[in-house]
């Protein structure tokens, strides 16, 4: 192929994406894809210079601004980073950078690069009166209604200089948060978000900001766009930054030796996984201003900084067998089981597709060789398909895969459900989300007991459950006298489990472990919650319009309140105890819980040293006050070990604070 040909090829195809990616949020290639793409396109641009336009992907940011919402021009182009993934790569960037300046003694900050959504935030005489999305890098969108639903995004500045000032930054989702988001867009039949920036992306363009608001959106400054501040140097912003009430990412050193940029590479790229935000690479930063003026910027970046990017763990395999998953609430979700294939050190023999949507989006069939990434080395995620082998289109069922009966969907929904309640596999899902760890924590009552105790159809709700008897344990295939009485003591002790466990364990539609304990904590008894009038409900702190409706409806179903009476009568109980003042044995003190306890959740951990007191953290630094180490604890007890932080065990925990 000519030169010329391949150039417009690849600006073809690099603009395609650019458009999932910025304006539609809908990314297919992962980063590490996209920026060879780049690269081949620059290499070639430069090869071949008199077939460089001003219009290509390579003179330009990002993508065009969306029409959803006004366009913003910001006074300071919103410039991308050139990336690099190797140490020879920011060498060069080094080595270019020392000889425009001409001296090897300047000040470099790293800091962790945070993998969400540009964010620009105009202030005025302290007020915020304008935010904007990156967009094209000259103009934007509006977005500040709902920007000003962001919680830690000051609304006021003290001591802000006079006129106008410009702060950009990264909005983000923590991993948890993400992952409760997407348990309720799932329960909803909505898109899954496949990641914290795509659940970003999405948050920030909704047209109305109370869906933004129900979003837990957070956002890190990280760059100064324009005003007459007092700092000379990148860092004494980020100082600046930090007295204004802004949030900012913690991981960050400055050095004048790029040896030690690449060190810290090096030994972050294991620790970044135990961050509560995902962190996909470094930005490193050139740290005086008159240093980053005299270096100056190219069409698309700056020359003064960098991206210095972690690949995403990648394999290729092939999709075995597509098979429809049915969830306790009804949702259809196709998985796609896989020819197993180590990836990030573990075997990846199944991935989730999230919904038809995404099985259309990646034209994936059996058969088909695809690319599938350990995001966050934690969730497996297909990419992309590599090879069509494939020849059957993969199509919702037109009936549920476990009971029969039509499958149904909302017109403006992606979710297929089984509205079947008495269908089988969601009762299956609903008995093992009572029983499971964080609700009634029923020790031995998994998957292939379950399957058992259904197939003799001795439990049919959750009631049946506390009916179980020695020997109908004995009857099932593998079960002994040990066997069966831990598992009937297990079940005993259940009952005991306080009002927020039984809660959550009953899976009303919205209402997670925290939900859970917020309500048993403000109506105290079952019964007391169960006759709340709907604006009762409404007025509980952080209980939405949608999640009060959700458990209206859910006590004044005849079926629900049936089960709850047979539950009563099998001793459970309905109440939740008062939260007494425990003291301050952890008072102003941060804790860190790693690996497996044996008598309780993290959750309850956390809360546990929540009520001494003291407050859970998800990183290890020289501020911990204490690491709880459980079984198979990982690199946060090595951490520990080595910053000489005090590890106890989960029983001497207990007996700080008098528990045992």
């Amino acid at each position: 192929m000519h030169p010329k040909e391949e150039i417009e090829r690849l600006k073809k195809l690099i603009n395609y994406h650019n458009n999932l990616y910025y304006n539609l949020d809908n990314p297919v290639l992962s980063d590490t894809q996209y920026d060879e793409l780049y690269k081949q396109l620059k290499d070639l641009e430069d090869q071949y210079p008199q077939y460089r336009t001003k219009n290509s992907p390579t003179q330009r940011v990002g993508g065009q601004a969306g029409n959803l919402f006004t366009p913003v021009k910001h006074a300071v182009p919103m410039m991308s980073l050139d990336n690099s993934y190797s140490p020879d790569e920011i060498r060069e960037w080094y080595a270019r950078a020392e000889k425009i300046l001409q001296r090897n003694d300047f000040e470099m900050v790293v800091e962790g690069k945070i993998d969400g959504v540009s964010c620009s935030l105009t202030y005025e005489n302290g007020i915020l009166i304008t935010a904007a999305s990156r967009g094209d890098g000259k103009v934007g969108e509006d977005i500040t209604s709902n920007v000003r639903t962001i919680k830690n995004i000051p609304q006021k500045i003290a001591n802000a200089p006079a006129g106008l000032l410009e702060v950009r930054g990264e909005v983000y989702l923590d991993k948890k948060d993400l992952a409760a988001l997407n348990e309720r867009q799932q329960l909803k039949g909505d898109n899954i978000f496949a990641n914290t920036r795509n659940a970003a992306a999405g948050s920030l363009r909704q047209k109305d900001p109370l869906i933004t608001a129900q979003r837990p959106l957070k956002f890190f400054a990280h760059s100064f766009g324009t005003g007459d501040i007092a700092a000379d140097s990148f860092s004494g912003f980020i100082d600046l930054c930090k007295s204004w009430g802004f949030s900012v990412c913690p991981v960050r050193t400055k050095t004048t030796l790029i040896s030690d940029v690449i060190r810290f590479y090096n030994q972050f790229d294991s620790a970044r996984h135990q961050l509560p935000f995902d962190v996909d690479g470094l930005v490193v930063k050139v740290n005086r201003f008159e240093d980053q003026r005299v270096l100056g910027v190219t069409a698309k970046s700056p020359r003064w900084a960098i991206a210095f990017k972690y690949p995403a763990p990648q394999a290729t395999t092939t999709v075995k067998n597509i098979i429809f998953s049915v969830g306790r609430s009804g949702v259809i979700t196709p998985v796609a089981e896989l020819e197993p294939v180590p990836c990030a050190g573990v075997i990846i023999s199944n991935t989730t597709l999230h919904n038809f949507d995404e099985i259309k989006r990646l034209g994936v069939r059996v058969g088909d060789r695809v690319i599938i990434e350990r995001a966050g080395e934690v969730i497996p995620k297909m990419v992309k398909v590599v090879e069509q082998l494939g020849t059957q289109e993969v199509l919702p069922p037109a009936k549920c895969p476990s009971c029969g009966e039509p499958v149904y969907k909302e017109p403006d929904e992606v979710g297929y459900y089984c509205v079947n309640p008495s269908c089988p596999a969601q009762l299956r899902a609903r008995l093992l989300h009572f029983a499971s760890r964080g609700a009634m924590d029923i020790e031995g009552l998994g998957d292939v007991v379950m399957d058992k105790l259904l197939e003799s159809q001795y439990v049919t709700d959750f009631a049946d459950i506390y009916g179980l008897t020695f020997l109908h344990l004995l009857n099932l295939e593998n079960f002994k006298d040990k066997k069966a009485q831990n598992l009937l003591d297990s079940i005993e002790a259940s009952k005991q489990k306080p009002l927020s466990r039984l809660l959550f364990a009953l899976g009303i539609a919205f209402v997670g472990a925290k939900t859970a304990e917020i309500l048993a904590d403000r109506f105290r008894t079952l019964d007391t919650l169960k006759n709340a009038s709907l604006a009762e409900l409404q007025a509980v702190p952080d209980v939405g319009e949608t999640v009060s409706q959700s458990i209206y409806d859910f006590f004044h179903s005849q079926s629900a309140l049936d089960q709850i009476e047979k539950l009563r009568a099998a001793g459970l109980n309905f109440t939740q105890p008062k939260k007494e003042l425990s003291g301050n044995i952890l008072e102003g003190k941060t804790l860190v819980f790693t690996g497996e306890l044996k008598t309780m959740t993290r959750t309850e951990a956390e809360r546990l040293a929540k009520e001494y007191g003291g407050k859970a953290s998800g990183s290890v630094s020289k501020k911990t006050a204490y690491v709880v180490a459980g079984e198979a604890a990982g690199t946060k007890l090595k951490k520990a070990q080595e910053l000489g932080v005090p590890v106890l065990t989960e029983e001497e925990f207990l007996k700080l604070l008098g528990r045992i």
